[in-house]
């Protein structure tokens, strides 16, 4: 293996959807490495508003496009000529997939069709195409954990939305040049702080903080949750193999932390207890008008082997980062600092742990 994310350092990473939860989270770590990393997004809500601005203050360079406008991506691909894309430019809410069925599908398949035919242009070498779990046909609760040989066919707007990005993905393998190198990432639930949108983890903290009892939808529900930062830490490892040619093109790889699944009781109950007084969690459940799976798991063992990738915080471990993180901008630490602190912190756990690690064959042996 060439190197972990350190070898970006000098290279120039596009990110679609550098605004968002992850996508901020990915530019903070590129940027601690030493790459020149380009954003292109619309930034248009409040919050990825917020996180555009403090980005450009770390040196990301800030492009506001739609990524449904073919010409607009292109023409960034072209302008900055970046070294490896990350595609994570989405409507990624399942509950509001519900609620605006033709938007979710639009950014969801047209954000894949541009950065995916702006590959077949020739304007950019490698990608990084992320989609969902949620692309997978649903199992009962008895089933196995879902590899990437498992059927795709997710139901709902956002889910189906996804496995039909996954379908383009498939179908532009053979379209591409040959000197490129594209792979999809399906991810598991993410965790962490400054992520703002409808989902449990910023609900419980606000509910926290408010001093309001938490009611769940779900408590045995099961989710692969796994923290931003070895998410981001993944990502960047995959684009530093895909710019050195060390994995094969066209594949996909599920991105899952070794339990693959926790329920969202325990999460919430490790939320509660790092956050101690006042944090109330009801018996209550709360209701809403979509349906969910009640059990997703998910094998990640492929991406861990390929990429010689391991998750460093478990949830525990996880839920505590991701309260610190909150607790840090309670008491009016920038958000900007708060995650250059928490990315500090990482990168530092991970250089200790890969000195120790035992030199082992190049990444991919035997399964590439």
């Amino acid at each position: 293996m060439v190197g972990g994310p350190e070898a970006l350092r000098g290279r120039t990473v596009l990110i679609t959807g550098h605004s968002g939860f992850i996508g901020s989270w990915l530019c903070s770590l590129l940027v601690a490495c030493g790459a020149d990393v380009v954003g292109y997004s619309l930034s248009e809500d409040p919050a990825s508003a917020t996180r555009a601005q403090w980005l450009t203050l770390l040196g990301v360079t800030d492009v506001r496009g739609d990524v449904r406008d073919l010409a607009s991506v292109v023409a960034a691909a072209r302008a900055f000529e970046p070294d490896v894309v990350v595609h994570l430019a989405a409507q990624p809410l399942l509950g509001r997939g519900f609620a605006e069925p033709h938007l979710t599908f639009d950014v969801n398949l047209n954000g894949s069709l541009s950065v995916l035919e702006t590959v077949r242009l020739g304007a950019v070498r490698a990608l990084v195409h992320v989609t969902s779990d949620k692309c997978y046909a649903p199992t009962g609760a008895g089933a196995p954990p879902l590899t990437e040989g498992s059927r795709l066919g997710g139901a709902g707007p956002y889910p189906a939305s996804k496995w039909m990005a996954e379908a383009l993905f498939d179908e532009f393998r053979a379209l591409v040049p040959a000197d490129s190198s594209i792979v999809s990432v399906r991810l598991g639930n993410v965790i962490g702080g400054g992520d703002e949108a409808d989902r449990l983890v910023p609900n419980a903290l606000r509910a926290f903080r408010s001093g309001t009892a938490f009611r769940l939808r779900d408590p045995a529900a099961e989710r692969p949750f796994q923290h931003v930062l070895d998410v981001v830490w993944g990502l960047a490892t995959l684009a530093c193999c895909l710019l050195f040619r060390q994995i094969d093109s066209g594949r996909a790889l599920n991105f899952a932390p070794p339990s693959m699944a926790s329920s969202a009781g325990e999460l919430v109950a490790e939320l509660a207890r790092e956050w101690g007084p006042g944090a109330l969690v009801s018996d209550g459940r709360d209701e809403v008008d979509f349906p969910e799976e009640p059990v997703l798991r998910l094998d990640g063992g492929r991406a861990a082997r390929l990429l010689r990738w391991e998750h460093r915080l478990d949830l525990t471990s996880a839920a505590s980062w991701t309260v610190a993180w909150a607790r840090m901008t309670d008491n009016e630490v920038p958000p900007s600092d708060a995650t250059a602190r928490q990315v500090v912190d990482f990168l530092a756990a991970s250089t200790r742990a890969e000195s120790r690690a035992h030199d082992g064959d190049s990444v991919g042996s035997g399964e590439r």
